[in-house]
């Protein structure tokens, strides 16, 4: 007779293949400064989105599609990072 671990790890482990992640169309990074800045302070996006209340889809987007993101969070983001919303943003305005 088969225990549920057993049965388990043999149905579940028959393939089944779930999308985790978001794949992107084309890898370009728009906003190289708060990458620059979170590489440089060894923060991850997960943490970044965690400190800012938001998800991290959202850090992702105003990472890599450009978005800027609403006047609160950007308050957010200056204060996490220790730099000015002019550098930070400049490009994208």
């Amino acid at each position: 007779m088969e225990t549920a671990a057993e049965r388990a790890r043999r149905v579940l482990g028959k393939g089944i293949r779930k999308k985790r992640f978001r794949r992107l169309k084309k890898w370009e990074v728009k906003n190289r400064y708060m990458l620059g800045l979170m590489f440089a302070d060894d923060i991850k996006v997960s943490d970044m989105a965690e400190r800012i209340g938001v998800s991290p889809r959202t850090v992702q987007a105003w990472i890599y599609e450009g978005r800027i993101p609403k006047d609160k969070n950007i308050e957010k983001i200056c204060k996490e990072l220790d730099c000015p919303e002019d550098i930070l943003f400049r490009e994208l305005k």
